[in-house]
């Protein structure tokens, strides 16, 4: 059965048509520079509020410091240290992705 099986594959693999869809080789699109300057601060602020955001909607305010757990000393759960850490990781990736930016533009 095994032999028949790998006849039969090489067979088909045999008779199928040889067909070629290469293309022609043509220019990447270069992208245009912005002349927006702000436009990377806003994408940076827009991620940082969606991170702030998800962590509401799923922890409540209690995930916001100065507010809740935070704001009176107590102590926080867990989540809403999982929610900072969050927010923490999003504002260092785009302050230094920001960062970049600047040094490239220049």
């Amino acid at each position: 059965m095994r032999k028949l099986l790998i006849v039969a594959l090489v067979a088909l693999i045999g008779l199928l048509p040889v067909t070629s869809f290469a293309q022609t080789q043509s220019q990447a699109p270069v992208a245009a520079k912005s002349s927006d300057g702000m436009y990377p601060l806003v994408v940076g602020l827009g991620a940082i509020a969606g991170v702030v955001g998800f962590n509401l909607a799923a922890l409540g305010w209690g995930a916001i410091p100065m507010v809740g757990a935070y704001a009176r000393g107590a102590v926080v759960p867990a989540t809403a240290s999982v929610a900072m850490s969050r927010v923490y990781a999003t504002i260092s990736a785009v302050t230094g992705a920001l960062i970049a930016n600047s040094l490239y533009s220049r």
